[in-house]
């Protein structure tokens, strides 16, 4: 699921009060940190798992990881511009 960028929703006018905006954003962002937080703590639970499938040892499991890093790295880049 993709959510709008910050600046998206700033160009967004609303029909409540800014204040209540702000509260909302405020709280918008905070919820959506955490659920970032926890899906990568999730997601590295799964990848320090990656042994346990059959086939998959420690270098093809380092590559995963590496690969699933740098993935992350350039989305959090792409999402800070």
């Amino acid at each position: 699921m993709q959510h709008k960028s910050k600046r998206e929703r700033e160009k967004t006018t609303s029909p409540f009060h800014p204040d209540i905006m702000a509260a909302w954003n405020k709280g918008f962002e905070a919820g959506t940190k955490q659920q970032n937080e926890l899906d990568t703590q999730l997601m590295m639970e799964w990848l320090g798992k990656l042994e346990e499938i059959p086939g998959i040892g420690e270098k093809t499991a380092w590559k995963i990881c590496e690969h699933f890093l740098e993935f992350m790295r350039e989305r959090r880049e792409r999402n800070e511009r």
